[in-house]
């Protein structure tokens, strides 16, 4: 157990209260982040294109920002992921692009991938960067992961800004990911894919790499303009996913029985950064086999790891008083807060480790 030796796990619940609005909670908090004094989470309604101002202390939505979809201040019609960058700026990606905008709606930056097939570092065709991106105003890099269409393989791409170039470095721990995508072939020739988790998330000096199929993490070095890998011997799961699938399916029946297989062994969120206990933790779940899929709840076991500032594995303890897989989670005043929908309203479950009496 290390770091939880002598520790106890206190839950509450809090709602959230939307002050006569309707809360955007359609994709589970996907376009939401926390701001860097932890006092809010931002939220990004796509239904009225507002970014929902939640104040975590008095737990209530306290302003909707407005921002527009065209013109020069426009942030397109697709918003995926955004990124609070610092306390009144916030990072909005698209499919092709990342912008920079003031709180008030002002676009103060946009990055279009399409210029990077100039320079040294060619960003080949077929080739796409994914949603989860971070920007570095201090030394003008973006990084974001690339996946690449052709052999499903990855790497970190680091954006060059002023020069308008591309470096690629090989991520060894996202390799098996192909080995995890599962099709489903729909009838009129459509497919559906469910591919494996994977994050990018810069914490002071270091840009994390993780996955959903291993422990092992990556990182880059933003100082030492290194990176790094560390892999991990869990006392209480497996480090990774094992076995063999079949990828490729014709009908929802056995996808979702195959998909269920998958997710029995053990799966890995990303790691994320508690400032007042200067440490990191990460969740991991796995499914318990059930019998009988027709009408019957998910059940899932769920384990929580924590890590020093350097990455060290320095504890980790099942936690049973969380019985699915943690929604939109994050850390604040030494606690974790995870995301919760109870009957369309916003919620969190707010978990204390607290020392033993």
């Amino acid at each position: 157990m290390g770091y939880f030796k002598k520790k106890n796990f206190l839950i509450d619940t809090f709602v959230v209260d939307a002050t006569g609005e309707i809360i955007f909670l359609k994709y589970q908090l996907f376009g939401s982040d926390k701001s860097k004094d932890d006092k809010y989470l931002f939220n990004f309604n796509l239904d009225d294109h507002t970014l929902e101002k939640i104040n975590l202390d008095q737990l209530k939505l306290e302003e909707k920002l407005r921002f527009e979809k065209e013109g020069p201040n426009g942030t397109g019609h697709t918003v995926g992921k955004i990124k609070i960058h610092s306390e009144n700026r916030i990072m909005i990606n698209g499919m092709n692009y990342s912008s920079l905008f003031s709180l008030k709606g002002e676009r103060l930056l946009k990055i279009y991938f399409e210029n990077f097939s100039l320079g040294g570092h060619p960003m080949e065709g077929g080739e796409e960067l994914r949603f989860s991106r971070e920007l570095d105003t201090k030394t003008n890099r973006l990084y974001g992961i690339i996946l690449r269409h052709k052999d499903k393989s990855f790497a970190l791409g680091i954006l060059h800004l002023n020069e308008y170039e591309i470096t690629k470095m090989e991520l060894s721990t996202f390799q098996k990911l192909p080995h995890y995508t599962f099709t489903n072939i729909l009838p009129g020739g459509s497919m559906l894919n469910k591919s494996p988790e994977i994050e990018i998330e810069k914490f002071g000096s270091k840009i994390i790499l993780s996955n959903q199929i291993t422990n092992a993490l990556m990182w880059y070095d933003t100082e030492m303009d290194s990176l790094f890998l560390r892999s991990y011997s869990s006392q209480l799961t497996a480090n990774c996913k094992l076995k063999d699938y079949q990828l490729q399916h014709e009908s929802d029946e056995s996808f979702d029985a195959e998909y269920n297989r998958f997710l029995q062994e053990i799966n890995f969120l990303a790691p994320f950064w508690d400032e007042k206990n200067q440490i990191f933790y990460r969740f991991s779940y796995k499914l318990i086999p059930i019998e009988d899929n027709i009408n019957t709840e998910l059940k899932w076991k769920v384990f929580l790891t924590a890590l020093d500032k350097d990455l060290n594995l320095i504890g980790e303890i099942s936690v049973p008083q969380l019985t699915k897989v943690p929604a939109k989670h994050f850390a604040k005043d030494g606690k974790i807060w995870i995301f919760e929908n109870i009957n369309d309203e916003l919620a969190f479950q707010v978990i204390e480790i607290a020392d033993s009496l």
